[in-house]
């Protein structure tokens, strides 16, 4: 039913705006994360980074499942399945809030841990969330750019088109695309510092 759509779409991008290294750091009190940042992202790498393991650990279990958990539920909860295209508005829903969050003026982060929440969340079809983390691993250990905004940025470019090569079901893949687009859009409004681009082949190092 269209109300289900709905329903589960709203509590996905609700989920999504919740960012979960800002939690942590008013939960125990501690400086923000993003303050000593280049890019002022409250995502898992700056937790890692300026507030510890715990932070970080904290921050990428709660991105995921912030994402995994309202896919995860309509497919299971409700009488819809893969195939409607209602999936598709549910699986960009949690990364679409993590990127835009009500709760912290629609000022997030690039949704890249909510992409592979919203996707595992559609295990068994594997395809996705394969490709995306063959991606970043090629463009991070074979063929690496850098900074990181553009490794990640080049990774969802070139996932968009890697979508449309899969044998998957059109809600999936519609899903899947919206997914990528958004956080393409993301980076490319981001008025963050950028350093220069940089891409070598492991092999010439």
């Amino acid at each position: 039913m269209l109300t289900d759509v709905v329903l589960y779409t709203l509590i996905g991008y609700l989920s999504g705006s919740v960012l979960y290294s800002l939690l942590y750091v008013k939960m125990f009190k501690l400086s923000d994360i993003r303050i000593n940042s280049r890019d002022h992202n409250p995502g898992v790498a700056n937790a890692f980074k300026n507030g510890g393991f715990a932070c970080g650990t904290f921050t990428l279990v709660g991105d995921f499942f912030k994402a995994f958990l309202p896919v995860y539920l309509y497919l299971h909860l409700t009488s819809h399945s893969l195939s409607s295209i209602g999936a598709a508005l549910v699986m960009v829903a949690p990364v679409i809030g993590h990127i835009y969050p009500l709760f912290h003026d629609f000022k997030g982060g690039k949704g890249i841990t909510s992409s592979f929440g919203s996707l595992a969340a559609i295990l068994p079809i594997w395809q996705p969330i394969a490709f995306l983390a063959i991606l970043f691993l090629f463009f991070s250990c074979i063929l690496v750019i850098k900074p990181n905004y553009y490794r990640t940025l080049v990774t969802y470019i070139v996932f968009l088109p890697c979508i449309l090569t899969l044998n998957i079901n059109v809600s999936v893949g519609t899903g899947a695309l919206l997914i990528a687009s958004a956080i393409i859009v993301r980076l490319l409004t981001s008025k963050e510092h950028k350093e220069e681009f940089s891409m070598e082949p492991i092999w010439k190092r």
